[in-house]
């Protein structure tokens, strides 16, 4: 867990960088489908950074130098129904604040002070706060206090010691989950029962899921949480999965490629190479003070180079990076931020990971770039190049024009069926050398080698 003191430092550290009083809301229970049936609870993540407090309903003040914690009170029959419930003095003294009042007493205690305040997921809060500290507010649009936002991306973006801990423990459930999920790799299994596998492991070992698994033979869908095809010889599947620590919200964002049979056909093997290697020279790039958008160009001059010899491209492999043309197969940027949520602090858009004043690129492509700032000491990135053949972009006329001189259309219309491959990490930029968080194995004799070494997700789940 994060101790008491670092959420302390980290209050301490927003209210120098914010003049006058900080209003922080929790997210509250949202209804799913009847009123004592909610969606799974999922706290906010800067009030998770801030205070370590996942209690729905919760808010904080931060002003004075002191640390209020807003708490809903327990229904009369909350013992009967939940177990025992402990006071509010208690739970102000489990989260370090100063003082813990009910929840009840937070509008009169916040009118009028004109505080600083972010909008979060749950627009019943954002309604409240947007009455009581008269500010716009609307989750992923009117983000809230310039001020108080800017500290807020300043502060998340720099991991400290105890959230790269958090995030190596994340990793190595997520290992182990990965690990599980190749060996069970089976022609004649279903996507379905590896991606029960994966989730089950997951959860065994103290996470919840980061976001939705990605766990597919269609790898060319770069989102597809599609779970339904029995599992293939001669096919791939690709994974895209990261644990989330239960305890403090820390997730991981790991993808591995792998084929079913347990062998890479030429073509994959050769494309699987390009990606891991376009992968090696981004991580080498992950240095304070690189530009993202280089380590972003570094593995995509690679990729180039794989579509020349492959007779996918004609040219060479720079100007085909500064055409865009690669973008024909890897059509999305290199990696993101990662921390507390799997995209970090992209609840505000992209004032985080662009420039003040710039905007994404034009270009094919490049204009799925989530991150374009020189690299800091501190941050977390994902580096995770892919090649894909996606049968619509192959199609599509305006590309075809663009691209009619350097991509050959009829060679790639060759591969339509291969899939997709992806292979992500994730990064800490130190002062040195980049340090990879995520260990599940990549190399290909590796890969094969755990490929069906072990018994089916059925047989493992005891449901033959």
């Amino acid at each position: 867990m994060i101790p008491l003191a670092r959420h302390a430092a980290r209050r301490s550290a927003l209210q120098q960088r914010v003049d006058g009083p900080i209003l922080l809301l929790g997210n509250g229970d949202r209804i799913r489908n009847i009123p004592l049936n909610p969606l799974p609870f999922r706290q906010d993540s800067t009030f998770l950074y801030l205070t370590g407090c996942a209690i729905p309903g919760a808010a904080a003040l931060l002003a004075d130098g002191s640390y209020t914690l807003f708490l809903p009170e327990p229904d009369a029959d909350d013992a009967l129904w939940h177990g025992s419930v402990p006071s509010l003095a208690d739970l102000g003294a489990q989260f370090g604040a100063d003082e813990a009042v009910p929840a009840v007493a937070l509008a009169a205690r916040v009118q009028g002070k004109r505080c600083a305040t972010i909008a979060v997921a749950d627009e019943a809060r954002n309604a409240a706060a947007r009455q009581w500290c008269e500010a716009p507010l609307s989750f992923g649009d009117q983000h809230g206090t310039d001020a108080l936002v800017d500290a807020i991306i300043a502060l998340r973006r720099t991991k400290d010691a105890d959230e790269i801990a958090e995030l190596r423990a994340a990793a190595a459930i997520t290992e182990r989950a990965f690990a599980a999920t190749l060996r069970a790799t089976h022609p004649g299994g279903t996507e379905h029962g590896l991606w029960a596998l994966f989730e089950a492991v997951l959860r065994i070992g103290g996470c919840t899921l980061g976001y939705d698994t990605i766990l597919s033979q269609a790898g060319e869908i770069l989102h597809n949480h599609r779970h339904e095809g029995a599992l293939e010889p001669g096919r791939m599947v690709l994974l895209d999965g990261g644990g989330e620590l239960t305890r403090s919200g820390y997730t991981v964002d790991i993808t591995r490629t792998w084929p079913v049979s347990g062998a890479f056909a030429p073509r994959q093997a050769a494309a699987y190479d390009a990606v891991l290697a376009a992968q090696a020279a981004a991580i080498a790039r992950c240095r304070a003070g690189v530009a993202y958008r280089e380590v972003h160009d570094t593995s995509s001059r690679v990729l180039a180079r794989f579509l020349v010899d492959e007779g996918l491209a004609h040219g060479d492999p720079d100007g085909l990076v500064e055409q865009g043309a690669h973008a024909v197969f890897f059509p999305h940027g290199v990696g993101h931020h990662l921390g507390l949520d799997v995209h970090d602090l992209e609840n505000f858009g992209d004032r985080p990971s662009y420039p003040a004043g710039k905007t994404r690129p034009a270009q094919f492509g490049t204009r799925n770039l989530r991150l374009d700032l020189p690299l800091e000491a501190g941050w977390v990135v994902t580096i995770e190049p892919g090649f894909y053949v996606v049968p619509a972009i192959l199609a599509d006329p305006t590309l075809r024009d663009t691209f009619a001189g350097t991509i050959d259309f009829d060679a790639a219309a060759d591969w339509i069926g291969f899939g997709g491959i992806r292979i992500e990490d994730d990064v800490h930029v130190t002062t040195g050398a980049p340090e990879v968080l995520t260990a599940v194995p990549k190399e290909r004799a590796a890969i094969t080698a755990l490929v069906g070494s072990g018994p089916g997700p059925e047989e493992l789940l005891c449901c033959p």
